[in-house]
């Protein structure tokens, strides 16, 4: 009789090829075969035991242990170690990667919250998320201070997963985190193609103004001749005259 497929508790998909769960037990590794992991993170105060040593030994995957002490009063994280885990977790080459804890609520749920931060979640969102993991269904404050204070420096490296910022950089600036990125080309290119794209606009919009002055030259009429008291005669070009005012006013000139 072949053994049901069983999820770790708590477990969740986080993003394409992000998990996240409690600790994993001997009836849960059928499961996680199926994911094709490549990398473990275990955040628990002592390393992991032997047996889930030996599965990740087997199916080829890297687990790394980051002692983690039990959640008491305090948060049992420094911001140290969350941006090695983040910097993990964005690189492809770690990839699929399963973040656990003891229990899959708290610690996890803090990083994944850091992670949001990265992504340019709002901390209402962030923090929505961690809820739902909770066993009480209460954030601390110090669990909250924490998400919200982040503001760490985090290396970007040269390619980035699909779901971080849709797999480009689009922002000249991170609203909240400091970001280092080993590529710089990725910023360069970035303000290139916006420069790149901001001429384009200002050339065609030059010469949608000077085709339409070429064609209303071309195509207005003259109003009738008018005379004044003195009998001179005053030929006006109303259309010109008024659409010249116009497009000056627009800054696009008549060159």
């Amino acid at each position: 009789m072949v053994s049901p497929l069983i999820t770790p508790f708590r477990y969740a998909i986080v993003e394409d090829e992000i998990y996240r769960g409690a600790y994993p037990k001997n009836r849960n590794y059928r499961f996680l075969k199926r994911l094709k992991l490549k990398t473990m993170l275990s955040l628990v105060p002592e390393p992991p035991v032997p047996e889930l040593l030996e599965f990740c030994q087997n199916e080829n995957i890297k687990n790394i242990h980051f002692q983690v002490n039990k959640v008491k009063d305090n948060v049992p994280l420094n911001y140290s170690k969350v941006v090695q885990l983040i910097q993990i977790i964005i690189d492809p080459s770690s990839l699929p990667v399963f973040i656990h804890c003891s229990d899959g609520a708290n610690v996890t749920g803090l990083v994944i919250a850091c992670l949001r931060k990265l992504q340019m979640w709002s901390i209402s969102s962030a923090m929505g998320e961690f809820l739902r993991y909770l066993r009480g269904g209460v954030i601390s404050s110090e669990e909250s201070e924490f998400v919200e204070k982040f503001s760490a420096e985090i290396e970007i490296p040269c390619t980035i997963p699909s779901w971080l910022w849709g797999g480009h950089v689009t922002f000249n600036k991170h609203p909240t985190l400091k970001l280092k990125f080993l590529d710089p080309n990725m910023i360069e290119q970035q303000e290139q193609q916006k420069k790149k794209s901001k001429l384009i606009v200002e050339v065609d919009d030059k010469r949608v103004g000077a085709n339409l002055l070429e064609d209303l030259l071309e195509s207005s009429d003259k109003v009738p001749i008018e005379y004044d008291e003195r009998d001179e005669v005053i030929e006006v070009d109303v259309k010109v005259s008024r659409t010249l005012q116009a497009l000056a006013l627009e800054g696009l000139g008549y060159y």
